[in-house]
């Protein structure tokens, strides 16, 4: 890694900290030059104005959103066990990649509701790419028949996104000590209301939960026989 480029990740993460706590408006040229020791110039030489800092900012906790929500979810089975792995990581990320603040996105979303411009449109791009992301598991679950076949999956990712923005604003706004227990109850009642109606897609939802264990069984098996 160049100076150079070592200096703009200084500034990214200096500024994604910033982001948290006080939102796209809040970062200013000024401040971050402020937090990172460094003169506007220097920082203008990094990035020629404060839409391309928010811009760098924006696309970098989207990597830091994807190492610490969408990496460790992938090591959970597929379908249903994956899509509740990617909603626990969801809850709350910030705290567990340690940003001081809340999440950025979600701010953003009421911050530029009213807004055009680059930096409202990037910030939409992160977010429907995410509920694609949701919507992709939604389905996945379906096809694996842990949910229900004529499941909505956009109203499902609609009401999960509710969850996730409630969640936000009574943990970070209204200071609710119960704020992770409700969302994870919500979400709950949601699934509940998304598995399997009929006996037979029930009967699939238990035979598909069964393979991965069947499996494990069979590679038990084999592994026994290859003993000496």
């Amino acid at each position: 890694m160049t100076k150079t480029d070592s200096t703009r990740a200084r500034i990214l993460d200096e500024g994604a900290n910033l982001l948290s706590t006080s939102g796209l408006t809040g970062v200013t040229i000024g401040v971050l030059a402020e937090q990172t020791g460094m003169s506007k110039s220097g920082l203008f030489a990094h990035f020629g104005s404060k839409e391309e800092v928010q811009l760098g900012l924006l696309q970098h906790i989207g990597q830091i959103a994807a190492e610490h929500v969408v990496a460790p979810a992938m090591n959970a089975e597929e379908g249903l066990p994956r899509l509740k792995a990617l909603v626990h990581n969801w809850l709350g990320w910030t705290a567990r990649a340690g940003l001081a603040g809340g999440c950025p996105v979600a701010a953003g979303i009421f911050e530029l509701d009213d807004n055009d411009g680059p930096v409202r449109k990037q910030l939409l791009k992160i977010e429907s790419s995410w509920r694609a992301v949701l919507g992709q598991h939604v389905k996945q679950a379906i096809d694996l028949g842990h949910l229900h076949r004529r499941l909505d999956v956009e109203q499902f990712v609609w009401e999960l996104c509710g969850i996730y923005l409630s969640h936000h604003a009574s943990a970070r706004f209204v200071r609710d000590r119960m704020a992770d227990a409700r969302a994870h109850t919500a979400f709950e009642a949601l699934l509940q209301r998304s598995f399997p109606k009929s006996p037979e897609e029930r009967k699939r939802a238990a035979g598909s939960r069964a393979i991965p264990s069947q499996r494990r069984k069979k590679k038990r098996k084999l592994v026994e026989i290859r003993k000496p």
